[in-house]
């Protein structure tokens, strides 16, 4: 007898109306399913208001429209199931639509992202420094790799103390080899120099090219912010090489303190209502736990 005919021959009486036991299990499994997907989108949505009133709080404190780019995995997602995330084509479009809504309105932008795509983050950078009233970049915990371009690129960077920025060294490379830093790809040819082979003779002349360009967009978006040296020198190729050169490995954590040092505007004033802001974020992994 197949497993449904015997299932459906167990019958259940309730308010004298009798039901098969096959009907119940299909109906909880129904429930359940709706339950797995309503619940945390329902939980999201209320998150997502009370992260909406507190941005509008802080733009009436700060005084500017506010903006969040918040990469990170949350416990409240479909099914549960956290999606990684950076920064992106989409990010680039959501991020250049609000500073072209908001041309004469000065503003801040919270950043909390390991980084993500050059050309995507290029492009935030960019638009943020064509913007004619004041930005500026907030870093709560950090911004890595395409997060620092950004941050490049305002008028003012504010970290809390603990927060770290990186290097802006491209990353080279495809799925089969893996993703190396540019000067990396060249060292390798320059060592092996005829023994090199030809897909690394490929990606040290790409990573030639990338490294030039890179150099550029950070010369572009650091120029008249970097003060001058002792005898009122440039130090702008001094601090573009810092970053850029692959001197520093890629994931290199910069301090505030660390990032004035190789000469960048940073400011440590950090607004507390951003860090209360961040606690609206439920995060994935609970290994820490504490009372408040």
């Amino acid at each position: 007898m197949p497993a449904g005919d015997f299932w459906g021959n167990i019958l259940v009486t309730l308010d004298s109306t009798t039901i098969s036991l096959w009907d119940l299990m299909s109906l909880l499994f129904v429930l359940l399913f709706l339950y797995a997907i309503i619940y945390p989108q329902s939980q999201l949505r209320q998150i997502r208001l009370r992260r909406m009133a507190k941005l509008k709080a802080m733009e009436k404190s700060h005084g500017c429209k506010v903006l969040t780019m918040i990469h990170r995995r949350e416990a409240i997602s479909l099914f549960g199931i956290p999606a990684y995330q950076y920064i992106d084509e989409e990010d680039a479009e959501q991020i250049l639509r609000w500073i072209r809504k908001y041309k004469d309105y000065p503003l801040e932008l919270i950043l909390h992202t390991p980084g993500g795509q050059l050309h995507s983050s290029i492009q935030i950078a960019r638009a943020l420094r064509r913007h004619s009233k004041n930005t500026k970049v907030i870093i709560p915990h950090y911004s890595m790799s395409g997060g620092t371009i950004i941050a490049l690129a305002a008028n003012e960077i504010v970290m809390d103390k603990d927060a770290v920025i990186g290097p802006i060294d491209p990353q080279i490379g495809d799925f089969i080899r893996g993703m190396y830093p540019a000067p990396s790809w060249i060292y390798a040819v320059e060592t092996k120099k005829e023994k090199s082979d030809d897909i690394t003779l490929v990606m040290s002349d790409i990573s030639r090219k990338a490294l030039k360009f890179t150099r550029n967009v950070a010369k572009e978006l650091l120029e008249g912010k970097i003060q001058p040296g002792p005898a009122g020198e440039s130090r702008l190729d001094e601090v573009v090489e810092k970053l850029v050169s692959g001197e520093m490995i890629h994931s290199t954590p910069l301090s505030a303190g660390e990032a004035k040092e190789i000469g960048l505007a940073v400011s440590t004033d950090f607004p507390e209502d951003v860090h209360e802001f961040m606690k609206l974020f439920k995060p994935v992994k609970k290994s820490v736990e504490y009372t408040e």
